[in-house]
């Protein structure tokens, strides 16, 4: 769900009114044995660790109760949210959300004459090992990207010059009415880290792809040298959200743009130090870039927020960060960066059932936030 319309109707909620809804919302559930859990604490559940208690959370088994739950939710006019493996999303401890939908039980995967239909919720580096099994090639750009096809697809996932889009034949997912379509590869619009599923209220169910032979040994060859590789500027301790920015190159770089000659000249200095191969052999077994963060982190200490060892970029959860710093250190980074990457991590609000009181004008400013962003990607 869009931005604009989600923010609308958190602030035109009555909470009081919804508890007959989700009475209502239950009731059918039960009768038409949909998986459900009621006052479900989200937040071991999702993968930055965050979030607060969710009145329904609902988990479909099969594409047609998705279905189900989905035409009912909007016959009713009733608002949800639906989320998938949330590699991608933070949602917060102090919100207790109302309704969210997961696509977390649906992971069936059927392949015949080459052509493999995978549901949205199988995890894509389960999807990678059967490509290895198949000997297919053109996924080996997905190999340590957490996250499900349905994530993947709707982000175009991918690195090292692949991306998931490469070989699909078609998606098939629930439009703004309820209604079951299909989509063509050519109809989903993909881009770079882009697709129609960001601007339009899509739910993926599946997607078909073509699985092309290649050479076994060359893409066992790709998919180690990618997971290493991934692993030498990706965050693998922490909970975290992976890049915050679509940015293609260094982010440092990127960060530098509004800066002046020395600070630049610095910058040239310290990556000629730390960034050469002989420094990057030595620190093989333990990559990090604390010397380049060193370099930055006086622009961001007002936030009172501790990077990533890893990168700038990655946001991390390391159990003692106020979410207060989350946001001031997003917003900070953003503005830094001007408007020429797009935020890839997405701020869950709503469906809000409640919200901390000590939270609220934070709430607030996030709705402001994601409103102004929507404004602008929409001119």
């Amino acid at each position: 769900m869009n931005a604009e319309k989600t923010i609308g109707k958190i602030q035109g909620r009555d909470i009081h009114s919804m508890d007959q809804e989700l009475f209502d919302v239950k009731t059918f559930l039960t009768q038409e044995e949909i998986w459900f859990k009621e006052n479900y604490d989200i937040k071991y559940d999702t993968y930055f660790k965050s979030g607060g208690l969710v009145k329904l959370f609902i988990c479909p088994q099969t594409r047609g109760k998705m279905k189900k739950i989905i035409e009912k939710l909007i016959k009713s006019k009733i608002t949800y949210k639906v989320i998938g493996f949330t590699s991608n999303v933070l949602l917060f401890d102090q919100i207790e959300y109302s309704i969210i939908v997961s696509t977390k039980n649906l992971t069936c995967i059927t392949k015949s004459d080459g052509i493999v239909e995978v549901d949205s919720g199988y995890s894509l580096q389960d999807f990678v090992r059967i490509a290895v099994l198949e000997e297919a090639n053109g996924f080996e750009g997905l190999e340590g990207i957490p996250g499900s096809i349905g994530g993947g697809v709707c982000m175009n996932a991918g690195a090292y010059g692949y991306a998931i889009s490469q070989n699909i034949i078609s998606v098939d997912c629930i439009d703004e009415s309820g209604k079951a379509i299909t989509l063509t590869k050519e109809e989903c619009g993909f881009s770079h880290r882009k697709s129609l599923f960001q601007s339009r209220d899509l739910i993926i169910l599946c997607a078909r792809f073509k699985f092309f032979k290649g050479n076994a040994k060359k893409i066992a060859d790709n998919i180690e040298t990618f997971h290493i590789a991934r692993h030498s500027y990706q965050e693998f301790v922490y909970p975290n959200l992976g890049s915050m920015f679509s940015i293609s190159g260094d982010p440092y770089g990127a960060l530098l743009k509004h800066e002046g000659r020395v600070e630049r000249v610095i910058y040239y200095i310290f990556k000629l130090l730390y960034k050469n191969p002989a420094v990057k052999f030595i620190n093989r077994k333990k990559p990090r870039n604390t010397a380049m963060n060193n370099l930055f982190l006086d622009r961001f200490k007002h936030t009172q927020y501790t990077p990533s060892n890893k990168s700038l970029n990655i946001l991390i959860n390391d159990g003692k960060t106020p979410v207060e710093s989350h946001l001031k250190y997003i917003m900070e980074f953003e503005k830094r960066l001007g408007d020429r990457f797009s935020i890839e991590n997405e701020m869950i609000i709503g469906p809000a059932y409640r919200v901390d009181n000590g939270f609220k004008s934070n709430h607030e400013k996030i709705i402001s936030y994601l409103s102004s962003k929507a404004k602008f990607n929409n001119k």
